[in-house]
């Protein structure tokens, strides 16, 4: 039985948010949330408590944070659609909204004495441009985007206020999420597995590494109740996932046979590593957890479309 009773959440109506404050309230711990005023605050399994603002609004920092048990920072501004160069054209404005936010954030969090403080972080920290490498914990950090720089900068802070200030905190280096999701044409190759349902041609050679958000929001959960000291970065990264991959277990699922679009040029040579997660006890999804998921978002899909149909 867990000892958390509420939990503030930034970016809860986030791709990541949802499946972290689905989390949460399974475990029926109350959670307080951060959302600008046109944020779609629905969908959710019980109700949140919002607080209306965003990481520049000073009193809004304090509402969220006062009397909760840990904060776990998600929120990320950016120009839509973009993470790796979501500062378009005006970084210091971006920086201000992300870097200084987040120093204000952590800043209400001293105020109000919380104990923890998890930070979604990225793989961007490190450089993609320096193949074969094994990126563990422990390797340093050398970004090559703003977003990468961004990132790291957070974790030094984290780490100057778990220095200076005593207080918890930890890094979770994400590669990109996958899960079905709510708006679920928000889901992660939601476009891709339409087009498998539709029998539209398909050229996409994309790839990338992958972790379920639900995996995401399980390690969360695990070091929010971890009755020792936080490991200061963990990584999570699960399974390089194609295109092609997910072509191939769309059309098994929805038996419609096809051809698969090619696979990229290269795959990513460097290989993000986690030495925590065993160390926690933890295992990720893997290729079970991923062709599941193809299968919820193939049901998930078909049954949009027939209401769609019927409604037009």
């Amino acid at each position: 039985m867990n000892n958390l009773k509420r939990i503030a959440v930034t970016g809860a109506t986030g791709y990541v948010g949802r499946f972290v404050v689905a989390q949460l309230q399974r475990h029926q711990v109350a959670v307080r949330a951060l959302a600008r005023p046109s944020s779609q605050r629905d969908g959710f399994a019980a109700p949140l408590d919002w607080i209306t603002g965003d990481l520049n609004t000073g009193v809004a920092l304090a509402q969220l944070v006062q009397g909760t048990d840990a904060i776990i920072h998600l929120a990320y501004e950016h120009v839509p659609g973009r993470y790796r160069g979501g500062e378009g054209d005006d970084l210091p404005a971006w920086l201000e909204a992300n870097l200084n936010g987040s120093l204000r954030l952590l800043l209400a969090a001293r105020a109000a004495r919380v104990p923890r403080f998890i930070f979604l972080s990225s793989r961007a920290v490190f450089s993609a441009t320096q193949p074969g490498r094994v990126l563990d914990e422990s390797h340093p950090t050398n970004p090559d985007t703003h977003y990468g720089a961004y990132k790291a900068a957070v974790e030094s802070f984290l780490q100057s206020f778990t220095q200076a200030e005593g207080m918890q905190t930890s890094a979770i280096r994400a590669t990109g999420v996958y899960g079905l999701t709510w708006p679920v044409e928000r889901s992660k190759w939601w476009n891709l597995i339409q087009a498998v349902l539709h029998d539209d041609p398909i050229t996409s050679s994309g790839g990338g590494t992958e972790v379920h958000g639900a995996d995401v929001a399980g390690v969360i959960w695990h070091l929010l109740n971890l009755p020792a000291s936080l490991p200061p970065v963990v990584h999570l990264s699960d399974l390089y996932v194609t295109h092609q991959e997910v072509v191939r277990l769309a059309r098994t699922f929805a038996n419609r046979p096809g051809p698969f679009p090619p696979l990229p040029a290269q795959a990513p040579s460097n290989r993000l590593v986690s030495y925590q997660l065993p160390a926690l006890g933890l295992q990720l999804g893997g290729t079970e957890r991923l062709s599941a998921t193809v299968n919820d978002i193939v049901q998930t899909a078909e049954l949009f479309n027939m209401r769609k149909k019927l409604s037009s």
